[in-house]
């Protein structure tokens, strides 16, 4: 197998938990590095550490805050024209029931994971179209497919929302050789996640395994994997598809 075109990958909130992995994976692969996160400090870190393995740029930002993130991301096109792009912001571990919900609390997660990788999009891939070439990768979730065990109704549909979104945005940039796609990650043992899984009771714990085929949560090597692809030359004829990363898990 040939060894992939060097080119450059945008990674919005690259500084935590699966998106750190799929950074250092595509440095590995020669290509460029434009990391985008709002923690300066671990972004200062990942930076430093990639920056031995290939040229990265670090931008610190807060993709929830819309209009400074899009100037953000208009400088980063301008500079860069990334052709690969990974939304990865959005995560929650809150469990709350639906009837103790507010209005703020779907406000917040539709920002967080809905509009965030939706502006990135609206920025980026009309530069990718011009060129011909777009891959990008947006993040749902097993619970915007079924339900979660692990969050609330806010989240879950904000998650949906984004695998609705994708879909369409593939549709209308197919004939410009730009491909989204969504994966949509079950339980994944990133720190924060790992964090909430030991405060659970442990017959809660004993609960969600009996659900999961592999009886166990994945790791978070595990979950890059279907990014990378989607991330590769060879998805080029996979748009709007959902990959689910789950162990087996089908509610």
């Amino acid at each position: 197998m040939s060894a992939p075109t060097p080119r450059t990958a945008l990674l919005i909130g690259a500084a935590g938990g699966i998106l750190t992995e799929v950074s250092r994976q595509l440095a590995e692969e020669g290509h460029t590095l434009v990391l985008f996160d709002r923690d300066p400090e671990a972004l200062g870190r990942l930076a430093e550490e990639l920056s031995q393995v290939t040229k990265v740029e670090a931008v610190v930002g807060d993709i929830t805050d819309i209009p400074a993130a899009e100037a953000q991301l208009t400088d980063i096109v301008d500079r860069f024209a990334p052709s690969i792009l990974v939304n990865g912001v959005g995560g929650d571990t809150r469990v709350i029931n639906y009837a103790e919900l507010t209005p703020g609390h779907f406000d917040q997660s539709f920002l967080e994971n809905v509009v965030s990788s939706w502006i990135a999009v609206k920025v980026c891939a009309p530069r990718m179209a011009a060129d011909g070439y777009g891959r990008i990768v947006n993040f749902a979730s097993a619970g915007g497919r079924t339900y979660s065990h692990f969050n609330n109704a806010a989240y879950v549909a904000s998650k949906a929302a984004v695998i609705g979104m994708t879909k369409q945005m593939a549709y209308e940039l197919a004939a410009d050789g730009v491909v989204l796609n969504v994966v949509a990650h079950g339980p994944i043992a990133t720190e924060r996640v790992a964090g909430a899984w030991e405060r659970r009771d442990p017959a809660q714990k004993e609960a969600v395994l009996s659900r999961l085929p592999m009886g166990r949560m994945g790791t978070v090597a595990e979950a890059v994997g279907s990014v990378l692809h989607l991330c590769s030359e060879s998805a080029g004829y996979s748009t709007g598809s959902v990959i689910d990363i789950n162990g087996g898990l089908y509610m």
